[in-house]
């Protein structure tokens, strides 16, 4: 004991450096292993809260629901079942709104009997009804051309059969991401797309449901969600799906459609690609600190060269050698040990509460002690030579010394850069829990940068060394030279793999952010996007937000889907003013092939000028009673009054953007309708119109101004997967009607949807077409705003706030970008730590060369500067190549790591961000470590000069 303390004492730096380099890799090995296991459950529950209602229950659909009810729902007991019954075959009669009947004349009524409707829904209008009262959702209410207290009439189509029931209520959802709504499909349009049939109708009435199918919706309890629990879930799900035609006496009637099985899975890649990239950090920590501790050892194995070869020489085996070291070596990592797990968990506890210190965390501690002693025993156990042979020679330390281990780490990691350039999905290769390439790919590429860095140092220092040769700067000459002749490059493979490890952290931290703001661009398509929740934007609307502080413009718009070929998912159509929303409108400028205002400009010429009349002052008169409604071309319905025989209705207003209007006879029987006072010839919006001046009106008729010439086809813009599905095309099916349309871009995205297969359309041009072809108003659905304004006020709408959404947190990533930062930290501390105790050994090593030198004439300074110039010499190629492998990784890294919180690759794709400044700051920030180290270093070493010349030729 007493030789192992005299031996500790006489080589106290380099041990405490092993021991600082222990204590920091045990310390972020240990947390990082606690961090990963308590990150996974808020990843889990951010995609929960995230995931569609389609991914969050089960919606069942067969016929005779009376019958299977109870089979039903016991087959899913413990999930919360809520049912519904579809009647059919029943239409509406003298629809008086903006629905589009079918080839044949008919508007359909989707009639439907719904569980528990009051607790899911709110009233818009009129009361909760009882007996045979209808309640319609405001869609529907809107595009029937009803209100509440207003009767709509129902015809039987099988016999013919008429009936007028009282609209008792206007209905809203509460939710509109309730998965309860999976059983009313059309609750947000008011219609399916490109059908003529409007609902939902709720009805409780019996006489509705003859012979009706039924549906249900099942929504498992996911409110504590792990993974383990939502993959069990989702395979009960399956199991009882399979069985539930024959259990529930559905049989071939059964169709069942859920998402939950596709949740599971993309919860386990993503998991799957957390706990790879949470690998990295660590892979890093072990390299880097594997490479500090085994350069340490190896270091202090050099200065105790003489005295090893001593004991030698007296007898001493290479077992006790050995024992002597590992004694050392246990005795300087079994604190760290100790004290570094619960130490970890302490800190990570004042960020993450959920954080614990479980088995596993000791386990992994208990393997870096292991490691540990094997790294400071290694260099004990060579078998050694006569005393003259040990202490007469220099030996080379091997570390990434021999070109074959070079070319070995250079060639896996080439491998794996081409495997994560056609990188799809993450695997679990082998069952390991891990993705290999994901985890491995990043560390190779950092050893390849250590490798480069140290193969570039002889030619580097030679070429340095032969410019420098032919001048004056003698410090810089045998700085350089004795780069050029160093047995090892530890600084310079330090500083290589911190840089990188600290550049990957930066990139991807940087990539994250910019990729939440991008995404969040693309989802809103403007600084504050709204939504009508009940799809229809209420009177007055467009003033109440015009009014708010902070606005700068107020686009509206309106959106639909729109069929594309059997089997394809429908495309979504965003309907906006080109003209107006140029400066409202926003896009990242990749995915719109340039800036959206660039897009819109192209839009708006394509579409021509404007040839929509103004509304003037002028006389309605008609033969009976009727409303007339004036439709604009902004969406907006203006109610011009009522008239009747002997009572005209007077037009006092004025107004530009006048499609035409819309006159319901309200008496039961013909009116004839006619207009003075404007502008044109007027006609009926019809596939034939028929010219006026006299309308004879039997429900409802829209009344357009003749063109005197064709218009031009409506102009949009398309993405890729709407032109793989439709090819060329020359027409549209918005609506059920047919629209003449002219594909001026294609584009990546359209602005305000992440639909892969989207529209966009000049909405003022398709108006129009509608209105004037078809007699087809569609009324504003959302509202696109230029400023940031506070509508907190605001009731029935959807807030898309692109600050807002930018704000938001990807739990998945974010654990990767902590555990980088936290192996970037890990990486400047143990590199400070490997370089200032190799400077220290370096120094002490060469005290004999220092001395001859000086003897010969060199000066204290001159010295000091040549061990400086040496030392950055190192630094620079570390950081140089650190920084250049550190971008390569984080090039092939950031796009595959960055997921939503529903864990699905972002939209748009996420592009590597660089932020130059901290990226090179990191970098200049540890030179400046190594240069300082190096220059107290060099100053110590000099002024021990004097005694060093005293002691010249002890040894001999």
């Amino acid at each position: 004991m007493a030789l192992i303390l005299r031996r500790a004492a006489a080589a106290r730096g380099l041990l405490a450096a092993a021991a600082a380099v222990m204590i920091a890799a045990t310390l972020l090995l240990t947390g990082l292993t606690a961090y990963a296991t308590a990150s996974a459950g808020a990843g889990v529950r951010a995609a929960i809260a995230a995931a569609g209602p389609d991914e969050r229950s089960v919606l069942v659909r067969g016929a005779d629901p009376q019958a299977h009810d109870r089979a039903v729902r016991d087959a899913y007991a413990g999930a919360q079942v809520s049912a519904a019954r579809y009647g059919s075959g029943w239409a509406v009669k003298g629809a008086a709104g903006s629905a589009v009947p079918d080839t044949s004349g008919v508007v359909y009524a989707s009639l439907v009997r719904l569980d528990d409707l009051r607790e899911h829904a709110d009233l818009v209008s009129g009361a909760w009804p009882t007996g045979t009262e209808l309640a319609l959702a405001q869609p529907a209410a809107a595009a029937l051309g009803v209100t509440s207290g207003k009767t709509l009439r129902l015809e039987d189509r099988r016999t013919g059969k008429l009936v007028t029931r009282k609209v008792g209520a206007v209905w809203r959802p509460r939710d509109a991401g309730d998965p309860y709504w999976l059983l009313t499909p059309d609750v947000a349009g008011g219609h399916l797309p490109q059908t003529s049939t409007y609902g939902p109708i709720v009805s409780s009435e019996a006489g509705f449901f003859t012979g009706a199918s039924g549906g249900w919706v099942a929504e498992p309890d996911l409110s504590a969600p792990t993974l383990d629990s939502i993959r069990r879930t989702a395979e009960m799900i399956s199991s009882t799906g399979a069985d539930l035609p024959r259990s529930s006496g559905l049989g071939s009637s059964a169709t069942i459609t859920t998402g939950l099985p596709d949740l599971a899975g993309r919860l386990d890649r993503a998991d799957l690609v957390r706990r790879s990239t949470l690998v990295t950090p660590m892979l890093l920590v072990v390299v880097l600190g594997g490479y500090a501790l085994s350069l340490v050892a190896l270091l202090l194995a050099e200065s105790r060269r003489g005295e090893t070869a001593l004991l030698r020489a007296r007898g001493a085996s290479r077992r006790q050698l050995t024992g002597l070291a590992a004694a050392e070596g246990l005795a300087l990592v079994l604190p760290a040990t100790l004290i570094g797990p619960p130490l970890a968990v302490a800190l990570l506890r004042l960020r993450y509460p959920e954080v614990r210190l479980d088995g596993g965390v000791w386990l992994v501690a208990a393997l870096i002690a292991v490691g540990g002693v094997l790294a400071l025993t290694a260099p004990a156990t060579r078998r050694g030579g006569t005393y003259v042979a040990e202490t007469s020679s220099r030996k080379r330390l091997p570390i990434l010394r021999r070109a074959g281990l070079d070319l070995a780490v250079v060639a896996l990691a080439a491998l794996g850069w081409l495997q994560l350039r056609q990188y799809s999905a993450p695997t679990g290769a082998g069952g390991l829990g891990i993705d290999p390439l994901l985890a491995a790919a990043p560390t190779l590429g950092v050893l390849t940068g250590a490798a480069l860095a140290r193969g570039l140092l002889p030619p580097v220092a030679n070429r340095a060394a032969a410019r420098l040769n032919r001048g004056r700067a003698r410090a810089s000459l045998l700085g350089t030279w004795q780069a050029g002749r160093r047995a090892h490059a530890g600084p310079m493979v330090m500083l290589a793999l911190a840089v990188a490890a600290a550049t990957v952290s930066w990139c991807l931290a940087a990539t994250a952010g910019q990729s939440r703001a991008d995404q969040a661009l693309q989802t809103t398509g403007a600084d504050l996007r709204l939504a009508e929740g009940s799809g229809v934007a209420p009177a007055g609307r467009a003033e109440e937000l015009a009014k708010l502080p902070g606005v700068r413009a107020v686009v509206p718009a309106w959106r639909d889907s729109v069929t594309l070929t059997a089997g394809k998912d429908p495309a979504e159509l965003v309907a906006i003013d080109a003209a107006a929303a140029g400066g409202v409108v926003q896009s990242r400028a990749d995915t719109t092939g340039g800036p959206a205002s660039d897009l819109l400009a192209k839009l708006a010429a394509a579409g021509g000028p404007g040839v929509t009349p103004a509304l003037r002052p002028g006389r309605i008169t008609t033969s009976g009673p009727a409303r007339t409604t004036a439709i604009f071309a902004d969406g907006n319905h203006v109610d011009l009054g009522a008239s009747d025989r002997g009572a005209p209705l007077t037009i006092s207003a004025s107004r530009p953007g006048l499609l035409g209007f819309r006159v319901e006879a309200t008496g039961g029987t013909t009116v004839d309708w006619q207009v003075s006072g404007q502008e044109g010839k007027w006609q009926t919006a019809a596939q034939y119109p028929s010219p006026g001046p006299v309308f004879p009106v039997e429900g409802s008729v829209s009344i357009v101004q003749e063109q005197e010439k064709e218009r031009v086809p409506v102009p949009i813009a398309i993405t890729p997967a709407t032109r793989e599905a439709l090819g060329d095309f020359t027409q549209l099916l918005v609506g059920g009607a047919s629209v003449p349309v002219r594909v001026v871009a294609t584009i990546d995205r359209v602005p305000g949807t992440t639909a892969d297969a989207a529209i966009l359309a000049d909405r003022a041009a398709l108006d129009a077409r509608l209105f004037q072809g078809y007699g087809i108003s569609h009324a504003t659905g959302e509202w696109w705003i230029s400023g940031t304004p506070d509508v907190s006020g605001l009731s029935g709408l959807q807030v898309f706030d692109q600050r807002e959404l930018a704000r938001g947190g990807d739990p998945f990533g974010d654990a990767a970008r902590v555990a980088l930062f936290g192996a970037a930290l890990g990486a400047l501390l143990l590199a400070a730590a490997g370089i200032a105790a190799d400077a220290r050994a370096t120094a002490r090593h060469r005290a004999v060369e220092l001395a001859v030198l000086n003897t010969l004439g060199a000066g204290p300074r001159l010295l000091a500067r040549s061990m400086i110039v040496e030392q950055a010499l190192l630094a620079g190629l570390g950081a140089l190549a650190g920084l250049g492998v550190g971008l390569l990784v984080a090039a092939a890294m950031a796009p595959l790591l960055v997921l939503t919180p529903s864990a699905r690759r972002p939209v748009p794709d996420a592009i590597l961000q660089v932020l130059w400044g901290r990226t090179v700051g990191s970098a200049a920030l540890l030179v400046l470590v190594a240069l300082a180290v190096s220059a107290f270093t060099a100053v110590a070493a000099t002024r021990r000069l004097p005694a060093s010349r005293l002691r010249l030729g002890e040894d001999r």
